[in-house]
């Protein structure tokens, strides 16, 4: 069998006796390949605390091609209050991640809402601040140097709005077209 992090004791979550050292009863297949197949309905497997899978190689699983309409369409699902995915190097070899996930549409409104502020807070530099004097006693003239500088930032901040896929009245356009969100995989 493998060697795993789910028989590491140092970890902080449940970790399962390994085969070995396991005092109750257990039963053990051994073989050169195993193969269950389920012909016509489903595949399951129950356990009280943990369901563990080790390997030297690589742990796939595949869904046919997805056809949404269809009664069983084909998706991942991963169903918990908790989702950790990878374990910690270093000092805290095997302890679980704690740097959380970002939200993407979340995240795609917070992003929305500075652009906008950046693009207000440039239209009050281009309209009102001047570095030009004027005579005594008279208003104050937008500088034309600075529009250049502040078209540039404008033209930056456009650029960011594209990649964020949010239009010109900060509404978020289709999730396909922002280029942060995976276009596979959901997160709740």
């Amino acid at each position: 069998m493998a060697e795993s992090n789910l028989y590491n004791h140092k970890a902080d979550y449940y970790v399962p006796e390994p085969v070995d050292m396991y005092k109750g009863s257990q039963v053990i297949i051994n073989s050169d390949r195993l193969v269950f197949n389920a012909k016509n309905d489903s595949l399951l497997a129950y356990s009280d605390k943990t369901i563990g899978f080790s390997t030297h190689g690589g742990i796939y699983f595949d869904t046919g091609t997805n056809n949404e309409e269809s009664k069983n369409p084909s998706r991942f699902v991963v169903n918990s209050p908790q989702i950790f995915l990878g374990l910690k190097s270093g000092l805290d070899e095997g302890k679980l991640p704690t740097e959380r996930a970002v939200l993407g549409s979340e995240l795609r409104y917070w992003l929305a809402r500075l652009v906008g502020i950046v693009e207000d807070i440039l239209d009050d530099l281009e309209d009102s601040y001047s570095l030009i004097s004027t005579p005594t006693g008279t208003p104050t003239v937008p500088n034309t140097a600075n529009a250049t500088i502040i078209n540039l930032r404008k033209r930056q901040l456009s650029f960011l709005r594209n990649d964020l896929a949010v239009d010109d009245l900060d509404q978020l356009l289709e999730p396909e077209k922002c280029r942060f969100l995976s276009k596979r995989i959901k997160i709740v």
